[in-house]
């Protein structure tokens, strides 16, 4: 377990050795998450202020770095949630490994190692996003409810599991899954201490559920919380991504592909490096992804038949959660890098109780071989995702847009990870307050993102002409033409130019850090 972690550790920290990859914009949700922490501290409030469309868990999180990043600077706030969103998914590598403790070394070992090399898990610690955070909290919960692999008798250990699971799923409603596992757990146990197990669990889920999101669904009224953080997230149309590159990203297979799905073993080319900055690349893996899948699943079904007579309660709890999660990854209307994150220590848990059920049932001349090939198999992973990481690069740019903003000025970006990343996130009020572009656009389109026909709604694009004449310079990302209903790649609208001269540089843009305008 211990060599384990250190193994994740150092594979997450080692991404953020890179040059730029601690402070440098290289994704657009950890913008939003610190954004609108800092914004919290000023006292603007998500729902009511601004468009907000996850659940606010994440931003009493980050609060305390919201705090430093204000007596220090943005980028150093940037920095360290970036450091710390590391400690959180490293920290689930020995939570997950402790579930299956009673198995002993073997399957330890197993799960722990395919938790520390998981390409989605390591590619999603690279910055603050959700993820890591959601399955620290409900790993913490189940290690709170298991001991020995059975629910607690102590009620106020399941009390804790409440409160776990119910914080985690303020912070992605995907929570509620492992939450809802467990519950049924709590109920089918039939014991004498069942109903107490019951009102402590519920209760403590409840509260941690219902209490931090009181204050935002004051502030925003309740029809509009839940429309943002449920209905528009439910109905947008997102990035489109075919079952094949699903399941690549699912089975860690993106460890050997291409940015176009064909075999390649090593290079800042494959799917994995193209996680790891951010970007959910159009591959078509086709036949090898489904191959791979069918022989992850084999391993798992055959493991789990033969020694079926051993799995307790906390094992079928992370079995059904995986089973859930697969599912919820595989058919959502939308898909990035971090999503398979979720499913990740529920199928490490299973694959290492699979495959060393596999193991000790072989003869015993044929184990130490066994062991040998899982081993040498997981270290050749990690070993090409360190040369994969070490070849990413971040593009240059940055410092060449933010010389030309006036400390204090009243500047909008698309991306507000740009903002943060270059000490520009300075003003608020009467500044327009826009921290996620594209949840702005769903709440004027009442869910239609732009790749769903957002470009045609008139009305949200007079209420961005209303927002954009608000600010001094404006600052246009690459991928601004998927957050804002311009309906362009190429170039703004007459209209915008029109008001916005453009400053840098003085055409076209640079490539992953767009173009800065400042107001005629």
């Amino acid at each position: 377990m211990a060599i384990a972690t250190a193994v994740a550790l150092g594979i997450r920290l080692f991404t953020l050795t890179r040059p730029g990859f601690l402070t440098q914009p290289n994704e657009y949700d950890d913008g939003v998450y610190l954004g609108a922490a800092i914004r919290l501290t000023q006292g603007v409030m998500p729902y009511h202020d601004f468009a907000f469309v996850q659940p606010p868990g994440i931003l009493l999180l980050m609060t305390p770095v919201a705090l430093i990043a204000r007596v220090t600077s943005t980028a150093a706030g940037l920095g360290l949630a970036r450091v710390l969103t590391v400690l959180a998914s490293t920290a689930c590598v020995p939570l997950a490994g402790n579930l299956v403790r009673r198995r002993g070394a073997l399957t330890v070992g197993l799960t722990c190692a395919i938790l520390a090399i998981y390409p989605p898990d390591i590619a999603s610690a690279h910055t603050l996003l959700l993820e890591p955070w959601m399955n620290l909290l409900c790993l913490l919960g189940a290690n709170a409810a298991f001991s020995h692999g059975r629910l607690t008798d102590r009620t106020a250990r399941m009390a804790w599991a409440g409160i776990a699971l119910g914080f985690a799923s303020t912070v992605k409603f995907w929570a509620m899954a492992p939450a809802a596992v467990l519950l049924v757990c709590c109920a089918v146990v039939a014991d004498e201490r069942r109903v107490r197990r019951l009102v402590a669990y519920v209760s403590g889920l409840a509260g941690a559920f219902v209490l931090p999101l009181l204050p935002f669904v004051v502030a925003g009224g309740p029809s509009l919380f839940f429309h943002s953080t449920v209905t528009y997230q439910a109905v947008r149309t997102g990035t489109s991504a075919p079952l094949s590159l699903r399941l690549a990203h699912l089975t860690g297979l993106t460890d050997l592909l291409n940015y176009y799905g064909h075999l390649a073993w090593a290079g800042g080319a494959s799917l994995f490096a193209q996680s790891v900055v951010a970007d959910t690349a159009p591959a078509q893996p086709g036949p090898l992804a489904y191959a791979a899948a069918l022989v992850l699943g084999a391993i798992i079904v055959a493991g789990l038949v033969l020694g079926r007579r051993e799995i307790v309660l906390a094992e079928w709890f992370a079995l059904t959660t995986a089973v859930i999660a697969v599912i919820a990854i595989c058919v959502y209307s939308a898909f990035f890098y971090h999503y398979p994150a979720f499913p990740a220590p529920w199928l490490a848990i299973v694959s290492g109780i699979a495959l060393s059920t596999l193991i000790v049932r072989l003869a015993p001349f044929a184990r130490p071989a066994a062991i040998s090939l899982a081993a040498s198999v997981l270290g050749a992973a990690m070993i090409i995702q360190l040369i994969q990481v070490s070849e990413t690069t971040l593009p240059p740019g940055l410092s060449e847009i933010a010389s030309k903003i006036p400390p204090g000025a009243c500047v909008f970006s698309d991306q507000v990870s740009f903002l943060i990343s270059a000490d520009r996130f300075e003003s608020a009020k009467p500044c327009p307050v826009v921290i996620d572009s594209l949840a702005t656009t769903l709440v004027f389109t009442h869910g239609v993102s732009d790749q769903g026909g957002a470009t045609k709604d008139w009305a949200a694009q007079r209420e961005w002409e209303q927002i954009l004449n608000k600010a001094q310079y404006v600052w246009l990302s690459p991928n601004v033409w998927r957050r804002l209903p311009w309906g362009y790649v190429w170039g703004p609208p007459k209209a915008f130019t029109e008001e916005f001269k453009q400053i840098v540089p003085p055409t076209g843009w640079i490539r992953g850090i767009g173009n800065l305008y400042v107001r005629r």
